[in-house]
């Protein structure tokens, strides 16, 4: 019974730790379901899921002591995966994150900058994003970049061209 209540209370005090240290001012992020490419860079706590496709992590704060996680496994500072149902939590510091494929599901809390570029299935379906309080819309077939958080508006802008990994 004490070994139950001692690992709660230290699960309960790393989920505060980490949420506190990660939390960075400002907005929110959120791709459901996304097919095609989503590529962030920023700061702050990320969860995320890809049910198939390629997962890119680069952990740019070389200071702080987290790193991310891929399928609960802490990693290093630079993560590449070719996989399914991959998941991953990147608990806060500076990032950059590169998902490509399917069943794409992105969390993100802080500032940072996106892009985004869907992939239409037979169907046309692409997925959903929102950043902040605004109403989920399809991934876009064409690239958008736009930020979240306090690091600009949040307004979509058109950018056309490759999108450099």
């Amino acid at each position: 019974m004490r070994l139950v209540a001692l690992t709660l209370l230290a699960l309960a005090l790393s989920a505060t730790a980490a949420t506190g240290a990660g939390r960075a001012p400002g907005g929110s992020l959120s791709i459901e379901d996304g097919r095609g490419l989503v590529r962030i860079v920023g700061k702050g706590v990320v969860v995320g899921r890809i049910e198939k496709g390629t997962l890119q992590i680069i952990d740019l704060s070389l200071s702080d002591p987290w790193s991310p996680r891929v399928n609960g496994i802490p990693r290093g500072r630079k993560v590449w995966l070719l996989g399914k149902k991959i998941s991953f939590y990147v608990p806060g510091g500076s990032y950059r994150i590169v998902a490509q494929g399917e069943g794409i599901s992105i969390s993100a809390r802080g500032v940072g900058a996106v892009v985004l570029k869907g992939d239409p299935d037979p169907l046309g379906g692409t997925g959903l994003y929102a950043v902040g309080d605004a109403s989920l819309a399809p991934l876009p077939f064409d690239v958008i970049k736009m930020t979240f958080g306090d690091t600009g508006t949040g307004a979509p802008s058109s950018q056309t061209g490759t999108i450099q990994k």
